[in-house]
């Protein structure tokens, strides 16, 4: 494996501590992989249900995909290792607010992690935007994804209608 694969795949061991009813858990970040495998997994259990995808069952689509993600990424803090070894051992363990705290957690700290320019502070864009204004030309803007260029045309456009 190359060296640079390493160096992404260290990036992931980030740990980040979360507290649930007074129990100190874990989450890692997940991978694609971990994201394609839960989506998977997600496809199976629904099909082994015998349960077709419709506007009736999204509910129990998002049920198992949560708790497809959570034993993916809730682990214990000291060593690492998955808190559960399935789904429903989890699940059996968590109210359904329990999931849905520890999942909004879960993806407000993997934002925090994410170098995606979508999670640039408005700050940070607002700085962009004043330099943009007063050196159009500025090379800032060459290294720029197509989201945060969209975002500046969006805010020029709206000031410039108001």
């Amino acid at each position: 494996m190359s060296d640079l694969l390493e160096r992404l795949k260290a990036g992931k061991s980030a740990v980040a501590p979360v507290t649930l009813s007074g129990v100190k858990f874990g989450m890692r970040v997940l991978s694609e992989q971990d994201y394609l495998s839960a989506g998977l997994a997600v496809e199976a259990a629904m099909k082994a249900a015998g349960v077709e995808f419709s506007s009736s069952s999204v509910e129990l689509f998002e049920m198992e995909k949560s708790g497809q993600l959570l034993v993916r990424f809730l682990v214990d803090p000291a060593s690492g290792k998955p808190v559960a070894e399935d789904v429903d051992a989890l699940r059996s363990a968590l109210s359904r607010y329990e999931v849905a705290h520890l999942i909004e957690t879960y993806l407000e700290w993997e934002k925090t992690m994410s170098p995606s320019e979508r999670n640039m502070p408005e700050g940070e864009l607002m700085q962009l935007l004043e330099t943009v204004k007063k050196t159009p030309e500025t090379p800032l803007l060459n290294g720029s994804s197509s989201v945060t260029l969209k975002r500046l045309i969006t805010i020029l456009v709206s000031q410039q209608s108001s």
